[in-house]
């Protein structure tokens, strides 16, 4: 365990959009440092870390995670490297922040996470929803009993993006699994939610573009989801329960919004005035001037992209306290996940 005021020092591995974004949060969090960069080429790390003022400028991954004065290493390399880039990390005894998806199965996902264990090191896997205010604030209102027993909850996520580049259930997918889980998921009741069925159209790349799926839970609670990359929907979640419904409006996984609406009498007809809930994002994150000779102010890339300073704040906590796991993202959570989207790839 560090003291909990001390600098915690992170090194970047990528240099792309989400990085960018990743960056501006964590030079405005406190006591934290973004020491070093590395990318694929010493020009494309000289061009990042000039921009945002990084003073370490590593031609490679391995460099970058090899530096004894980083503690974490970010990454946010291309997907598909995301594995071999967190092993990377922790054989040299590094913390990891990974970008979704971590891992292109639960296979690998608990490789990644049994190196750690092995290493004593902290592992997270970036789904920053888990990390939002707003989230907190649905579980709550679960837990309360404020819309009776809960029985289930659907989620979309489809945009017309990237269709053939990667897969959707691991681009998009993955939200809304992890969004199931965390407001279907009964930590009293015993088993593993299964998958009922499922069906996807698949890209001439070979990628899956389009999945639906449907999850059931123990305690009889059934979980649906839409992922696509190739169309567009309001990209919102709900969650149903005996006494009323819970909405989540766009964007659902970096959320803002809450609404409460409950229902009684007959045929569940008579509807209370729906109870608004707001979570402003940090008013102290803000889009950081470049530091570069163009010095100026791109902004961000990504919806809501202020709320990864959620995320970034946990790791930094978690890190400081020794933890090798946030309790608010848990390894078997995470594994759970994973095994999830896997079955559904391999039942549709």
């Amino acid at each position: 365990m560090t003291e909990a005021t001390s600098t915690v020092r992170w090194a970047i591995l990528g240099s792309g959009a989400i990085a960018s974004d990743m960056v501006q949060i964590l030079k405005q969090l406190p006591n934290c440092e973004v020491l070093a960069v590395g990318s694929r080429s010493v020009e494309g790390a000289r061009r990042f870390g000039d921009r945002w003022g990084i003073p370490r400028q590593y031609g490679s991954y391995e460099e970058a995670a090899s530096d004894k004065d980083v503690d974490v290493c970010y990454i946010a390399t291309p997907s598909l490297r995301h594995p071999q880039d967190c092993l990377l990390a922790i054989k040299n005894g590094k913390a990891v922040l990974c970008e979704k998806s971590m891992a292109p199965n639960d296979t690998i996902a608990k490789e990644i996470f049994d190196a750690a264990k092995e290493a004593n090191v902290l592992v997270v896997h970036g789904v920053w929803s888990r990390f939002f205010p707003a989230m907190q604030k649905v579980r709550q209102i679960i837990d309360s009993g404020e819309i009776g027993e809960i029985r289930s909850a659907r989620a979309s996520f489809c945009q017309n993006d990237g269709a053939g580049s990667c897969s959707a259930l691991l681009e998009t997918g993955i939200y809304c699994a992890q969004f199931l889980q965390w407001v279907l998921e009964d930590k009293d009741v015993s088993g593993s939610p299964i998958v009922r069925g499922a069906a996807k159209t698949i890209h001439e790349s070979g990628n899956d573009e389009h999945v639906t799926a449907i999850i059931e839970f123990p305690s009889k609670k059934i979980g649906s989801f839409e992922c696509s990359l190739a169309h567009c929907s309001d990209r919102s979640a709900t969650i149903y329960g005996s006494g009323g419904v819970i909405e989540i409006p766009f964007p659902f996984w970096c959320p803002t919004t809450v609404k409460v609406t409950k229902m009684t009498g007959l045929g569940s007809q008579k509807w209370s005035e729906p109870e608004l809930y707001e979570f402003p994002l940090p008013a102290d994150i803000v889009a950081l001037k470049t530091e570069d000779a163009d010095a100026s102010t791109p902004g961000f890339n990504f919806c809501n992209s202020q709320g990864l300073a959620y995320e970034a704040a946990e790791v930094n906590r978690c890190f400081r306290e020794g933890l090798t796991e946030s309790p608010s993202f848990t390894t078997a959570q995470c594994i759970d996940i994973l095994r999830l989207i896997t079955e559904i790839g391999n039942y549709a």
